[in-house]
């Protein structure tokens, strides 16, 4: 018998996060919690598995929020700061792995990893002050963690490598690609068959590095997922407005915090 596959999007904000710093735009200011969103991460469970993707600033306080309880492996989709400078405090997780916690990204964004934290593997800390990790590279391929099969997805965000993740099990699939500005034909052509696709939808005007408001609607029709959730959401989205707009495409403008099981 397949186990669930559990998802929790544990930040849905831009990179600025919701209350902006230094904003007082009526967004920033809203009495509606579900306005308030940290920097974007997820969390799977399935079986004994959890798997985090991304670590952003708000790390640390996302999970004691949401009670995530250990760490089995972490996904990185790129190394812009919103999506990895809360990374030091996977250290309370980590000293459960031996041989490290397995950190997973393409080459180019571990290569920044290894710049950005670079004591973490240098020799001489206290074996508690730094993070027990070990980084391993993706091309492509899928890769297997307990009952997960995990296939990167490749997007382009800017001139930085960037991907998004496939995960599934015998019976299940959840896609999700916080930051791109388009999606190419081949990595469209890997987003069938979908029970959940989470993608980014940053604002309703253009940018260069990430998807608007329509065309996030557009691939999502495209995809044709039975669920379909936006996220990476700046501080332009009010959440109730944003729902009114997307509710006639059967999108769902989901909330830090927000989880849904596939059974």
């Amino acid at each position: 018998m397949t186990s669930p596959l559990h998802y929790t999007l544990l930040g849905t904000g831009g990179s600025h996060g919701t209350p902006s710093i230094g904003c007082d735009c009526p967004v920033c200011t809203s009495p509606n919690p579900k306005n308030y969103r940290r920097r974007c991460s997820l969390h799977i469970h399935c079986a004994d598995t959890h798997l985090i993707i991304d670590t952003p600033p708000d790390f640390r306080e996302q999970v004691l929020t949401f009670g995530i309880p250990r760490l089995d492996a972490l996904l990185l989709t790129h190394a812009h700061a919103d999506h990895i400078m809360g990374f030091d405090d996977v250290r309370r997780f980590s000293h459960a792995h031996p041989t490290g916690l397995p950190v997973y990204s393409n080459p180019d964004t571990l290569q920044q990893m290894q710049k950005k934290f670079d004591y973490v593997l240098q020799p001489g800390y206290d074996r508690y002050a730094t993070p027990n990790i070990q980084f391993i590279p993706l091309q492509t391929e899928p890769l297997q963690l307990g009952p997960l099969t995990i296939t990167p997805l490749p997007v382009p965000h800017g001139p930085s490598p960037t991907f998004g993740y496939r995960i599934e099990t015998p019976h299940h699939a959840l896609a999700y690609i916080p930051d791109c500005q388009a999606i190419p034909p081949q990595t469209l052509n890997m987003l069938d068959n979908l029970d959940v696709m989470i993608l980014n939808a940053l604002r309703s005007q253009p940018h260069p590095t990430h998807l608007t408001t329509e065309q996030s609607i557009d691939y999502l029709h495209r995809i044709n997922a039975t669920t379909s959730l936006v996220t990476h959401l700046n501080h332009d989205n009010d959440h109730d407005t944003l729902q009114a707009q997307l509710q006639p495409h059967r999108i769902t403008v989901p909330w830090d915090g927000f989880t849904g099981t596939l059974t």
